[in-house]
């Protein structure tokens, strides 16, 4: 696991490891595409059911 938080992150440095893995398995199990509409935006195409909007956010 690649860690990636930015020094920036205000989450308390404990969970920071359990939210890496949470993005972890987002992306590997429901992310199909993605696109840059522009040079600072990134455009994450994901798969899902009902709840799936609810549980990103």
């Amino acid at each position: 696991m690649t860690i990636w938080v930015p020094a920036s992150c205000t989450l308390p440095t404990t969970e920071q490891p359990l939210r890496v893995a949470e993005f972890d398995a987002l992306f590997a199990g429901r992310l199909t595409g993605t696109a840059r509409p522009e040079p600072l935006r990134l455009l994450l195409v994901l798969t899902g059911g009902p709840g799936m909007e609810d549980s990103v956010r």
